[in-house]
């Protein structure tokens, strides 16, 4: 029913009711004068006629108005669960579902699969020093320097704070490995212009590739990525530590 009205728009589903109920009135007035054997007054025709001309526009418009708003924020609210704020990018949950889909058929057409985790180095100092607005600018920055390195096909969505997952799908080590390095060189060349600062950053990443099976969940390729990212934050940060399986 609320397609049926969403689809119709409010003013069309208020005269659809309105007349409805006009034939409805007319209808049970006929039927009563029948019962009685009398001859419907033009009265009572026009008065079956009048009140639910009056009375229905008045019931159904902020009815129809109260379904069009809950539409509305259901829309809002399942647009906010699966995109970020900040970014635009999808959610965690958001992008945890994506894989999950895109990792079934990978497996069934045994392609290879890579998962970066990756977190922004040092970003607590970025906000330290240039307050989280300044940090807000980086994160939008990062994510549309990534946007432009990445394949229509790959998945992209911000995990929590400065952390992040890209997902590639028919994607070898060797092809995950070379996006990789394009997006470090991206970030070294991204320059983050915020109040009279110019902010640059790097990013650490852990790569996983593998060939994806029912002995491989994604909640183990996730942890396996995260490891291999503190070993590029121990190693120094704004590199690639990656592992084949």
């Amino acid at each position: 029913m609320r397609q049926l009205i969403l689809s119709l728009g409010t003013l069309a589903t208020v005269l659809i009711v309105t007349s409805f109920s006009v034939l409805c009135s007319v209808a049970l007035t006929s039927t009563l004068c029948f019962f009685e054997q009398c001859e419907a007054p033009k009265i009572a025709i026009a008065t079956a006629i009048a009140i639910p001309s009056f009375v229905a526009p008045l019931a159904t418009w902020p009815l129809v108005g109260l379904v069009m708003q809950i539409d509305s924020l259901e829309k809002e609210m399942r647009m906010m669960a699966t995109y970020d704020q900040l970014t635009g990018l999808v959610t965690r949950q958001a992008i945890f579902d994506q894989i999950e889909q895109v990792m079934h058929l990978a497996e069934r057409e045994q392609s290879h699969i890579s998962v970066h985790a990756v977190d922004l180095d040092r970003f607590k100092d970025i906000n330290d020093t240039h307050g989280h607005a300044g940090g807000d600018e980086v994160l939008k920055s990062f994510a549309i320097t990534v946007k432009e390195v990445l394949r229509k096909s790959d998945y992209l969505g911000r995990i929590g704070g400065e952390e992040f997952i890209i997902f590639l799908p028919d994607t070898s080590q060797v092809a995950a490995l070379a996006l990789s390095e394009r997006l470090h060189q991206a970030i070294r060349q991204s320059v983050v212009a915020y109040e009279q600062s110019s902010i640059r950053y790097s990013a650490s990443i852990g790569l996983v590739s593998v060939l994806p099976s029912a002995d491989v969940s994604l909640e183990e390729i996730l942890k396996r990525a995260d490891q291999l990212l503190y070993i590029a934050k121990r190693q120094g940060r704004a590199c690639t530590v990656s592992s084949n399986g």
